[in-house]
């Protein structure tokens, strides 16, 4: 089997081929009839011609070959290999299995290296399964293609070809290989008939090895290795699979008219011979009545004369006792039933010359007669039954179709269940023999019923024939769930089938009464069909004349009958509660075909109830006492276990599109039997008349009782639990009503509800009783009807409700339909039944509900018992945890007053409360997460997702976080969901189910509400929220991805996945990489957006974490993710349409597509970040080629070595996302009565924490309103109410249009910030030098500065990030070096200086116009802040008239810029402060060298140098403050506050202001020179004292500025400072000349800031002459006043 990618090709054109049969069907004109006429151009039907020539052609194993293979050394796929000894070992494994050649086996081995990681199996395995699947993908494709084509044959006979007819040439000559009946064949191609024949009988000769297999192995003790039994079984499946594909494709050429008599007969002789009643024997009965039909049948294209012939042939007997008996009568039955229609009236046969047509006729009906003898009706039946065996079957069908069949064994119990496609096949085949039975042999029908009834009367001991009945059930069989086709008996009252159905129906005995309604049930599978079976029961017509008909009235008096003497017997409610009581036969009729009868009648009534409308509303419009109270009798009476769960079934049909007053009334009834009502007078009567009274709960503990032991029964009561606790369409979405009367019980129970019914069906069927039922089928379905019961209690339960009360302005008691909010919560069955989720058994009962054996659930239907109560397991557990914080917090605290006390009843228990949270009852079972997991990729698509999104709920849990992560707190652990997973290599298997889903192909059709697509979405949910709940610690979601988990660490195993590349993280980067974000009409696509933003998230989250962050660099690095990225574009112009929409105007984010368009804003955020992060590492690893790699793509061009340059968008043309929130603005509509509404408790958190409403919510609010005005009377107008609806649609949409505009504009400006940090990167980490630095920079503002002065006052948060960036650019630029000589150097620098003078504009213009918060415009302040200072410091560099230039504009914004200044000064938080002071220190320099006065005469006017000096009254205080606290920023503060004093000082007129201000004064007053510094701070703290020194200096240095200034004007007060803090000033004069005890010991620092202070202190007594002032003084003291001491 030589491989060119066939495999992949079948794939894919078996997804194409179902695409196109699913639209033929869903939407035949418009889409179906378009792509089938498309089909012929598929290039993949070129492609697979030979395949398909081939069939399934296989070269054998050969002895050169093996040599080949043996010599180590073999040539495939146009390689050489060489093969190790355990490779070679493998392969001829792999060819004997196959009996294949060993050069195809090898080259199969080498293909399917990839398949152990996400299969899970040996390599061996992965042969055997990808040479199947292949076969089966073959198989699958030629009937699809058959299929399709016997489609466009029909099609074109209604002359309507709409292109077609280009299949069926096609299919003839590459399928059915051109063959014509009789023509002549060559031997270089055999016939297709003959050929699959073949292939069949070769399947069947591999299925007879394998079974010899099996002997031997066990012979040996082998056959128990699981390896072995995994091999076998694999293969048994496929292969058995394969042999039914074949005969399906059989019977359409047998249709399209390929076959010749020769194959017919050759196909006899296969089929009579068989020996054993096995899956392929049944595989051939479809291809026998497409036989007979073909050929014997007046329906096919053979001739009478033909068919007279074939009669002979077909109708010997065989007398091999070999052979199986009854399978030759079935195919001379089946002969019989159709060829007899040659000799109808009219017919071709019916005048023939020279024939006895009436002797022949007898010979027929003889020959029949005996076919049925010899069990031809046995075996029909055993087959169809067989076909169509689901483990959902009636128990009660199931037990009559069993007592009916004699003859045919049972199949084998590892039998493969039969496909749709077969079971429709093998259905319309016996659909024809039915109609050609009762059509061309009246007379053998008629026989039938006289036979039985007289052996019957004849004697009931005697063995009777039961074939009447067996046709039925034939009939019942086939057309079940095929509601088209039984419009043959419903369709023309004239017809043979329905004359059979009035005959069947009159005089019938009692088997045959039940064979009836189980063939009426089947005739009824739609409203339809079902209607007309209720309308043929009302027939009371041939009642008048045939009294013992089938009708409503004689089944409603049987069921009368049979309730009546049932009064007779013991009642179930009779028995004591300890007692297991058993049905007493002898009471019951003697036959037992009257209980089947009985079920029988129970279960047409519940079809036709719950299908037709018409037979429903017939029923319940009955008398009481003619139906109700005769179900309800049966059901308080000890009757079988069948025929109560048939009551049951009946009741739950009555509820079927039921409203809230038929339910109450179901609940009442109910209520009212287990509480005795429905017991015989007699028996309440003996009951009653006990001594001791009998307690309330007797009676339905007594039924409850009976009921335990019987599955059947048990579910069926369980099934009507639940479908009673559902609500009505009626009620949702609000579910503001109980599903029952609020007084339920009331009388008869201290609490009124429904807790006894949960109780049993919970806490003892689901948590007792279920645990010990014996039949794995019965189990599975009590515990999903148990989980379905818990499920419906818990979902309906609505907790808005009561945030609503808190929250929202609305009257809830008033506005629902219970009577109160506290009732509703006391009295909703949500809160017993979520207690029952902290029992201890019930919780075991879950867990051992969803741990099952992978094997089975894989082979398991997707609707099967076992899928379906694990999915529902699943969700329970899912819907619990969403509503666990609610029921802890608000409903438990309720409801637990009223508890009642323990019970001692084991079948009303009492929930243990073992567990404290649903979390804690999920660690006891810690396979979970195993199972969980293991449950993605088995094919089952719904339990996939429902695996995945508990995995995210419980990932995500805190408590289970917590749990896994718990242990000592001394040393470190690993987390125990991981060592779990670990123990027997799940992880892996996960991890490859989930690389396996990775690698299916998306569906473009049903886009994102493909299975496929759901579950990758699904994986990549739980994957990030899994990492999301612990992101600094490894969890299941690392070890899934590839990772090696320690305690706290990752890391990569060697020769692990992740080494080899194959890891589920490689899995990931297709999603991003590979898959297309748009559609070739140029339109972007949500859809696939949405999946790689999924996945882009995730990767983030992992090259974000500092856990696994250098790993993931590195490895995204190894695979070039950076420039993949930029390869694939990220560049999206305003112009592309999202799903077909433009990106304009509000109504774009109210259309679905506007999610695309934020997860692509929110995914070039991410990119972009991942280049900022990888520029940066690869920066600091010291990378100097790949960073100059890096920034060559960034600015353009991927340079690839032997390749050309490849132009890519550069890191300029990224602003193309800059916010433009003007494109989507709009205003609030009018919301008229809805204005004001309080929404609040609408509001939640998206996955990026943006505040968005919950719609649903809204409208349940909205739902209340309307209730509460209906309830207050409030009577509207039609014109009113309309208008109300029109209110709540705008309303509506504009919070969807918040929402989505909240989303947009945080996501457009987290693409700006990454966009901006990625610039800052490239400016701090490049290699430029000079002039190319300057250009870099010159070209980012070029980009920037239009957007910053747009968004300067309109977009605070835009403006931010721009003007951050500025920032940064600005202090990368050297100004020093902006003095170049050349011509083109010096055009460059003057260009940047145009732009900087343009950014100082931008900036002061924001700055005056009080643009931003204080946050921006402290950025601003920093910017101008740099821009002056490099003016000021290096002018003459940059431009001469720069300095000129700016103080012009500066004083053009005049007071009004430095009013806001001003303001930030002293009024803003501590880093604006300090910004704004730092700037007006900045201004006033400027002002200084420019000889310019404008800013501090400015500053005085507007009173800031007033304000500033008198700050300083509380320095000292603020200083020891911040000293204290540590805080930066307020530190920065009071620096750039005194700096600003000393700038303001050293100008002449800005130390006038600042004296006249009281500089003095306020210096005075702050104590700060007052104090000795040693005693106001700790002297041995040196650091401390130096901060206080440092403040010292500082303050001097101002006062020394501001006399120097002044000159002689300010002498005096400097004399007087000098004066008054004499002490301190010779105390530092005194440290810094070293006089002191301590003077040369202290700290470096501290002494450096002595020396500060003392110089400064000299500089005040240098300006002030204190020195001579202070002589002249003494020496005038030493005059007058003597000496007094010396």
């Amino acid at each position: 089997m030589a491989d060119d990618g066939s495999f992949e090709d079948f794939q894919a054109l078996n997804r194409e081929l179902l695409d196109i049969v699913e639209a033929l069907k869903t939407d035949r004109e418009a889409r179906g009839l378009f792509l089938l006429s498309q089909l012929p151009q598929n290039p993949l039907l070129e492609t697979l011609a030979s395949k398909f020539k081939a069939l399934l052609e296989k070269p054998a194993r050969r002895k050169e070959s093996r040599d080949a293979v043996l010599s180590g050394k073999i040539n495939v796929l146009d390689e050489e290999y060489s093969l190790n000894q355990n490779f070679q070992e493998i392969v001829l494994q792999v060819a004997d299995a196959l009996d294949l050649d060993e050069i195809e086996a090898a080259k199969l081995t080498i293909l399917v290296e990839n398949y152990e990681a996400t299969l899970g199996r040996s390599r061996k395995e992965c042969a055997l399964i990808r040479f199947h699947r292949q076969r089966s993908y073959l198989l699958h494709c030629v009937r699809l293609l058959l299929e399709l084509a016997k489609d466009e044959e029909q099609q074109l006979t209604q002359d309507d070809d709409d292109g077609l007819g280009s299949l069926g040439p096609y299919v003839n000559e590459n399928i059915l290989r051109g063959s014509l009946p009789g023509a002549i064949q060559t031997s270089s191609q055999p016939r297709f008939v003959p050929t699959c024949m073949d292939a069949m009988h070769q399947i069947k000769i591999w299925l007879q090895n394998l079974a010899n297999q099996v002997t031997s192995a066990t012979m040996l003790g082998h056959a128990d290795e699981a390896r072995f039994q995994e091999t076998i079984e694999l293969t048994y499946i496929n292969l058995t699979q394969q042999h039914e594909l074949l005969s399906i494709i059989l019977c359409y050429a047998i249709e399209s008219n390929v076959a010749v008599e020769a194959d017919f007969v050759a196909f006899l002789q296969v089929l009579k011979q068989a020996t054993r009643y096995d899956s392929c024997t049944v595989h051939l009965i479809p291809v026998l009545g497409t036989y007979i039909t073909i050929f014997g049948s007046t329906e096919g294209r053979g001739q009478l004369e033909q068919a007279r012939q074939l009669d002979r042939f077909v109708c010997q007997q065989e007398d091999d006792p070999r052979t199986l008996p009854f399978v030759n009568a079935a195919v001379r039955a089946w002969w019989l039933a159709e060829y007899s229609g040659w000799y109808m009236e009219d017919a071709a046969g019916s005048g023939l010359p020279d024939i006895d047509i009436d002797e022949e006729d007898k010979q027929r009906s003889k020959q029949f007669t005996e076919a049925l003898k010899d069990g031809a009706f046995d075996f029909l039946l055993a087959v169809v039954a067989d076909v169509k065996a689901s483990e959902w079957e009636d128990p009660a069908r199931k037990y009559l179709r069993q007592w009916l069949r004699k003859r045919t064994p049972p199949l084998s119990t590892d039998a493969i269940p039969f496909s749709k496609a077969f079971q429709d096949r093998l259905a319309a085949k016996l659909e024809t023999f039915v109609d050609a039975f009762v059509s061309n042999m009246p007379d053998v029908l008629r026989r039938l019923k006289i036979e039985e009834d007289e052996q019957r009367q004849a004697s009931q001991l005697q063995e009777q024939d039961y074939d009447l009945e067996r046709f039925l059930l034939i009939i019942a069989f086939s057309f079940e769930g095929r509601p088209e086709a039984a419009d043959g008996f419903w369709g023309d009252p004239e017809n043979n089938l329905a004359g059979f159905l009035q005959w069947a129906s009159r005089r019938a005995t009692t088997p045959v009464q039940a064979a009836f309604c189980e063939m009426l049930q089947s005739l009824s599978e739609d409203s339809e069909s079902a209607t007309s079976a209720h309308e043929f029961l009302l027939d009371e017509g041939h009642q008048i004349r045939k009294p013992l008909s089938i009708t409503w009235t004689h089944i409603i008096n049987e069921l009368g009958y049979f309730a009546n003497k049932l009064k007779e017997k013991p009642t179930a409610n009779q028995i004591t509660v300890h007692r297991g009581g058993k049905i007493n036969v002898e009471q019951a009729e003697t036959e037992p075909e009257f209980a089947a009868m009985v079920e029988s009648y129970l279960k047409l009534m519940a079809k036709l109830a719950t299908q037709s409308e018409a037979a429903r509303s017939y029923l319940l419009a009955l008398p009481r006492a003619k139906l109700m109270d005769v179900l309800f009798q049966v059901i308080s009476s000890l009757v079988a276990p069948r025929i109560r769960a048939c009551t049951f079934r009946a009741l739950r049909s009555f509820l079927s599109q039921k409203d809230l007053a038929r339910n109450h009334a179901m609940w009442q009834y109910l209520e009212s039997c287990l509480t005795g009502h429905f017991l015989s007078p007699t028996s309440n009567k003996s009951m009653t008349s006990s001594a001791t009274p009998l307690p309330p709960s007797f009676y339905m503990e007594a039924l409850f009782q009976e009921m335990s032991p019987h599955v059947d029964d048990a579910s069926a009561f369980v099934q009507l639990l639940g479908t009673l606790t559902s609500l009505p369409d009626e009620c949702g979405p609000l579910n503001d009503v109980l599903p029952y009367p609020e007084d339920l019980g009331a009388s008869t129970r201290v609490r009124p509800g429904i807790e006894p019914y949960v109780d049993f069906a919970l806490g003892h069927m689901f948590g007792v009783r279920a645990q010990d039922v014996p039949e794995v089928v019965q189990q599975r379905m009590l515990r999903l009807y148990c989980l379905e019961f818990a499920f419906t209690c818990i979902s309906n339960f609505n907790e808005d409700l009561i945030v609503f009360s808190n929250q929202a302005n609305v009257n809830v008691d008033a506005a629902i339909q219970c009577g109160n909010l506290h009732d509703y919560v006391s009295l909703h069955p949500f809160a017993r039944a979520m207690e029952w989720m902290y029992d201890s058994k019930f919780v075991k009962g879950i867990l051992d509900t969803i741990h099952q054996k992978s094997a089975d659930v894989g082979k398991a239907a997707p609707d099967s018992p076992l899928i379906l109560s694990v999915m529902r397991a699943i969700e329970l557990i899912s819907k619990a945890m969403d509503l666990q914080a609610t029921y802890i917090d608000v409903v438990r605290p309720i409801v637990k007053p009223n508890a009642r006390t323990p019970s001692r009843s084991p079948y009303i228990p009492t929930a243990n409360g073992a567990f404290a949270s649903i979390e804690d009852g999920l660690m006891t079972g810690m396979a979970l997460m195993s199972d969980l997991g293991g449950y993605c990729g088995l094919g089952h698509p719904n339990l996939t997702l429902a695996s995945l999104k508990l995995l995210e709920k419980i990932s995500a849990s805190p408590r289970m976080v917590s749990a896994w992560h718990s242990g000592s707190t001394r040393l470190p652990h690993r987390n125990k969901a991981i060592m779990a997973l670990e123990e027997h290599n799940d992880a892996a298997a996960i991890a490859g189910s989930f690389i396996s889903e990775f690698g299916t192909t998306l569906d473009p059709n049903n886009k994102d509400a493909s299975p496929e697509y759901q579950i990758k979405v699904y994986i990549l949910d739980f994957l990030y929220s899994c990492m999301q709940a612990s992101p600094n610690r490894p969890t299941i979601a690392h070890l899934l991805l590839g990772f090696r988990c320690g305690a706290d660490t990752l890391d990569i195993e060697p020769g692990s996945p992740f080494n080899r590349r194959s890891s589920l993280f490689h899995a990931l980067l297709p999603m991003v990489l590979e898959v297309p974000s748009g559609s070739g009409e140029g339109s972007m696509l949500g859809w696939l957006i949405n999946l790689k933003y999924k996945a882009m998230r995730i990767l983030r989250m992992l090259w974000s974490s500092p856990l696994s962050a250098s790993i993931v660099l590195d490895e995204l690095r190894e695979n070039d993710f950076l420039f993949h990225i930029l390869i694939q574009g990220l560049i999206v112009q305003q112009k592309s349409l999202w799903d077909g929409v433009e990106v304009v105007g509000p109504d774009f984010l109210v259309h679905p597509a506007a999610e695309g368009y934020v997860n692509h804003l929110s995914m070039r955020a991410m990119a972009l970040e991942y280049f900022t992060r990888e520029l940066c590492s690869v920066a600091q690893g010291q990378s100097p080629a790949l960073k100059r790699r890096i920034f060559d793509a960034l600015t353009g061009e991927i340079k690839v070595e032997g390749l050309d340059v490849i132009p890519v968008p550069s890191v300029f043309d990224f602003q193309d996302s800059l916010p433009q929130e003007s494109l989507f603005a709009a205003s609030p509509p009018d919301f008229g009565s809805y204005e004001g509404l309080a929404l609040e408790s609408c509001l939640g958190e998206d996955d990026d924490l943006n505040r968005v409403y919950d719609l649903d919510k809204v409208h349940e609010i909205l739902l209340l309103k309307q209730k509460e005005a209906s309830k207050n009377g409030q009577l509207a107008l039609q014109q009113d109410i309309a208008q109300a609806e029109a209110e709540e649609r705008a309303l509506l949409q504009y919070l969807s249009y918040l929402n989505r505009f909240s989303q947009v504009k945080l996501c457009s400006l987290k693409v700006l910030r990454a966009w901006t940090r990625l610039l800052m990167m490239m400016a701090d980490c490049n290699d430029f030098k000079d002039t190319h630095k300057i250009s870099f920079i010159l070209q980012t503002l070029q980009a920037t500065l239009p957007s910053l002065e747009s968004y300067g006052s309109e977009n605070p948060g835009a403006a931010y990030e721009l003007a951050n960036l500025a920032k940064v650019l600005l202090f990368e630029l050297d100004f020093e070096t902006m003095t170049s000589t050349d011509k083109q150097s010096r055009a460059v620098e003057n260009l940047i200086s145009d732009k900087l003078f343009q950014l100082l504009q931008v900036c002061l213009s924001a700055i005056a116009k009080w643009g931003g918060n204080q946050e921006l415009r402290t950025v601003y302040y920093s910017i101008c802040y740099r821009h002056l200072t490099g003016l000021v410091d290096h002018g003459q560099g940059v431009s001469s008239a720069g300095l000129r230039k700016t103080t012009k504009t500066i004083q053009a914004f005049g007071e009004r810029l430095l009013n806001v200044i001003c303001d930030d000064a002293f009024g803003g938080d501590a880093a604006c402060q300090s910004a704004a002071l730092i700037l007006l220190g900045t201004l006033v320099q400027l002002g200084k060298q420019e000889n310019d006065n404008f800013v501090v005469e400015a500053l005085n006017r507007l009173n800031f140098i007033g304000i500033l000096v008198d700050s300083l009254r509380n320095v000292l205080h603020e200083w020891e403050s911040v000293n204290q606290t540590g805080d930066s920023a307020l530190h920065a503060c009071l620096n750039a506050k005194v700096a600003l004093l000393l700038q303001l000082c050293q100008t002449r007129d800005g130390a006038k202001n600042v004296l006249h201000a009281n500089l003095f004064r306020a210096i005075e007053q702050s104590g700060l020179f007052s104090v000795d510094p040693e005693l106001q701070v700790d002297s041995s703290d040196s650091r401390a004292l130096e901060r206080h020194y440092t403040l010292l200096v500082k303050v001097a240095r101002v006062v020394g500025a501001a006399i120097v200034s002044r000159g002689s004007h300010n002498v005096l007060q400097g004399r007087r400072f000098l004066t008054d803090h004499r002490m301190l000033v010779m105390h530092v004069l005194k440290r810094s000349a070293g006089i002191g005890a301590r003077g040369g010991k202290a700290h470096a620092s501290l002494s450096e800031r002595v020396d500060e202070l003392a110089e400064a202190f000299m500089v005040v007594i240098t300006a002030t002459g204190f020195l001579e002032f202070e002589s002249e003084n003494f020496n005038d003291d030493r005059r007058s006043t003597p000496v007094l001491f010396h």
